[in-house]
Order: C-alpha cells, then structure tokens, then sequence
C-alpha cells in the first residue's frame, strides 16, 4: 500500500514538473507559440499550398546541409522592434544545432509593414548581414509593395537555401528606366531649350508652336502606354514649365551659367557612376556645402569692410569684441585644436551680426544728416528546437 502511495505521489511531482516546464518555456517565446513547424502564418496570408511547399523546402534543406530555417509571419510585435522580437523568439525556439548554432529566422510583422532575417551564429559567416539586407531590399520588400506576400517569402526562402547550400546570390538586373519618366524629362529639356531661345530672340512664337506640337507628338509616342491621353496634357505643361525657368535664368546671365555649370557637373558623375561606383551623397553635398560656406564668408567679409568704411571709429572695438566671444567659446569647449576650429562659426555668426549691425546704424546716421542739411531733398525707403538559437544580432532588418 505505502509503495502505490509512494509511486503516485511521485508521478504527480513529475507531472507538476513537466507542466511547469512547459508552461515557462511557452513564456520565454514572445507570441506563445512553440515550434511545432517550419511555417507559422499567425496573419492567414500565405494559402495551403505555399505553406506546404515551403514546409517540403525547408525539410530538405535541412536533412541535407542540418541548417534549420523557419518562418513566421504576425500581424505586430507588439511595440516591440524588430530585432528585439526577432532575437528573443530565435532563443527561445533554439533554432539550429546545438553547438553549431546553424539556425535562421524570417520574421514578417504584416501589420507594422517590418521584416528581419534573424542568423545564428554559425551561419553568420554564410549568411552576412550584407547578404540578408540584399535579400530583403531586392527580393522581399518589391513583393510586399506589390502585394505579393507569398512571393516575397518564396523568394527569401529560395535565396537563403541558396545561401545555406554555398551558392551566391545572383547579381540584381539592372533597373529599367520607365519610358514616361524619360518623356517626361526630355519634355523639360527640349522646353528649357525653346525658352533660352525665346529669350535670345532666336526663335518666333509661331515656330514655337509648331514644334511643340511636333515634339509632344514624339514624346508621347515614345512614353506610349494606356495613359498617352495624360500626356498629351502633362508633356507641354512641362515644357513650359522648362522654357519658363530657363528662359527667366536666361535674362540673369550669370545665374544661367552657374546653373548650367551644375547640371554639368551632375551630368558628369552620372557618366562616371556608369563605369565606377560613385558616391552621390559625397560628390554632391560636399561641394555644394563647401560652396556655401565659402559664399557666407565671402559675404561676411564684404560686411566686414563695409563696416570699416561706415564707421572707422569703432571699428577695433567690434573686432576685439569678435576675438572675445572666439576666445570664449573655445575655452568651454575645451583646449584642442578641433574645439578651436568648432568656435569659428559661432565667432563668424557673433562677427556677422555685430558688423551689419553697424552698417545698419551708419546708414541710418548718414541718412538723419542728409536729412537735416537739405530739408528741401526727398527722403527715400528700403520546426522543432535544434537545440541552438544563439544569435549575436546578426541579419538585416527592413520595411515596405
């Protein structure tokens, strides 16, 4: 008797044990859901078939390279980022082989428009960060953009067992410039060019008209598509706009040619980036800040002199107080050379205002006293777990 008590008290502590292990380990996912397989659609997106093939896929891939690969598609992680929701679920499905950490994990958050590719650290090598965002900028997010989510998935899936099995990922195709765009931009061209001519008085109002009429024609037969009927309105408006804005830079010489001068550059590193990969962001913003800040300069120095000629008399003074603010701001900042140099622009702002200011007095001062010498002038106004899920962070992260 005592030994039938013993043995069932004993297996309601294991079975106590057990339910409570479960229960914590149900905690630890995000969303409570244990990997019971390799697919997991918590939106009802991907249909029957998608999910099976997908199911097939991942299963042999694993039985032949060991790598497991799940996916999982919510409608949000709740507040919580991608990369958090994605890591925490990845640990706690423990996915890839123990000791190998060969697991990855693609996560689709259908209503906050995130996906994340979650890589063990056995495969990070593998699968780079590099590698997982080309998956997702090129093949993921145009899918979901468009819709297509079971074809984003396929893809990714079908990318990542490329990836597994020691293939690379193929080149991405050139993108193919839409024809309307190009109609659209030569429409500028060619009216940017009519109003120069106009302009110059090269080209009469009559001509004009012909060969508007002639160039839309063109243009439109070119852009063709459903919608030539809109271009038949957008493609002179265009070229009006175009022969507008150049025909008005036109009668301001030197601001047509730097502007032309632009374009040119920007043609330029358009033809480079063809043959060498350029970057836009520092051939572009970099001279043009740097033009800037050397315009604002030159600006300020033309204030500084005209200072000097409004009112001499103080003119060392506003220089001191200058040096002043300079010295100031660079002992708060600190004592080294660059903390020094990041004083100037306050310097150059305290210099600027400080000299316009007395150029605004003189030219108020000279004005009262022509004023009063002529009183006669007039005054002017201004799957199961693999037993892994170690995951350092590693994968790519996006949105659509």
């Amino acid at each position: 008797m005592m030994a039938i008590l013993r043995q069932s008290v004993l297996s309601l502590v294991a079975l106590l044990f057990i339910g409570l292990s479960s229960a914590a380990q149900a905690d630890i996912s995000p969303i409570g859901v244990a990997l019971d397989q390799r697919v997991i659609d918590l939106t009802n997106t991907l249909d029957a078939g998608t999910t099976s093939r997908l199911k097939d896929q991942l299963a042999a891939l694993e039985q032949r390279k060991g790598a497991q690969v799940a996916v999982l598609l919510v409608p949000t992680t709740g507040g919580a980022s991608i990369e958090d929701y994605a890591n925490q679920l990845f640990r706690a499905w423990k996915l890839g082989r123990k000791d190998v950490n060969d697991g990855i994990l693609l996560v689709v958050a259908k209503d906050d428009r995130k996906v994340r590719i979650e890589v063990g650290y056995g495969l990070e090598g593998t699968v780079t960060d590099l590698l997982a965002h080309r998956i997702i900028e090129e093949h993921i997010t145009p899918a979901f953009r468009q819709g297509d989510y079971a074809g984003g998935v396929q893809q990714a899936v079908n990318d990542l067992s490329v990836l597994v099995d020691g293939g690379d990922l193929p080149q991405q195709a050139a993108r193919q410039v839409n024809p309307q765009i190009i109609a659209v931009l030569l429409a500028f061209i060619a009216g940017g060019i009519g109003g120069v001519l106009i302009a110059a008085g090269k080209l009469k109002w009559r001509r004009t008209l012909i060969a508007t009429l002639a160039v839309t024609v063109l243009l439109v037969m070119y852009a063709g598509g459903p919608d030539w009927p809109l271009y038949c309105l957008v493609l002179p408006l265009t070229m009006l706009i175009g022969g507008a804005t150049f025909g008005a830079l036109w009668l301001a010489r030197a601001v047509f040619y730097c502007v032309m001068a632009v374009l040119a550059y920007v043609v330029g590193l358009l033809v480079v980036n063809h043959f060498v990969e350029v970057s836009f962001l520092h051939w572009l913003a970099m001279p043009f800040g740097g033009a800037l800040v050397l315009g604002l300069y030159v600006g300020l120095f033309f204030v500084i002199r005209e200072s000097w000629k409004t009112k001499p008399r103080f003119f060392i003074v506003r220089v001191l107080a200058v040096a002043a603010v300079y010295v100031l701001v660079g002992l708060l900042l600190g004592h080294g050379y660059q903390d020094w140099i990041i004083a100037i622009p306050a310097a150059s702002v305290v210099a600027f205002i400080v000299f316009i200011t007395s150029i605004s007095d003189g030219s108020s001062g000279s004005g009262g006293g022509s004023g009063s010498s002529s009183s006669s002038s007039s005054s002017s106004s201004s799957s199961s777990s693999g037993g892994g899920g170690s995951s350092g962070g590693g994968g790519a992260s996006g949105s659509w």
